[in-house]
């Protein structure tokens, strides 16, 4: 479940993550190769960095957690949506989820409920759970 709540609080962070990988992945490898025969293969420096971004198992990652996330939370009655945008992206980001659930009316086993339901749901989505 700590991995599930890393990946989805992770959220406002991921475009960020996705555009540096891409810059990394624009950076050419020096040639170590210096006076040796040429390739055979045409390059196409466009359609080259494409097919890295594309084939790249980081960005991918990140695009479909954050599809997910989003694909979730729209999935949640408007009340849980509410508290879940509040607890992960919104001013109670920072309190645990105890100190939440006391400050919102909630019970400590209930607000772990929704939590749990929420990760599930996720979870399923990205297929680390069945």
């Amino acid at each position: 479940m700590n991995s599930l709540d890393k990946k989805f609080a992770g959220l406002n962070d991921y475009n960020r993550e996705i555009a540096e990988r891409k810059e990394e992945l624009r950076l050419r490898e020096e040639d170590h190769n210096v006076g040796g025969g040429r390739s055979n293969v045409v390059g196409n420096p466009v359609e080259t960095q494409v097919i890295k971004e594309l084939s790249d198992q980081y960005i991918i990652n990140r695009q479909i957690w954050k599809k997910s996330i989003i694909e979730t939370i729209d999935n949640q009655s408007s009340e849980v949506r509410s508290l879940i945008e509040n607890k992960y992206f919104g001013e109670d980001s920072w309190m645990d989820w105890r100190s939440f659930g006391k400050k919102h009316g909630y019970a400590h086993s209930s607000i772990y409920r929704i939590r749990q339901k929420v990760l599930l749901e996720f979870g399923r989505r990205i297929g680390e759970l069945k």
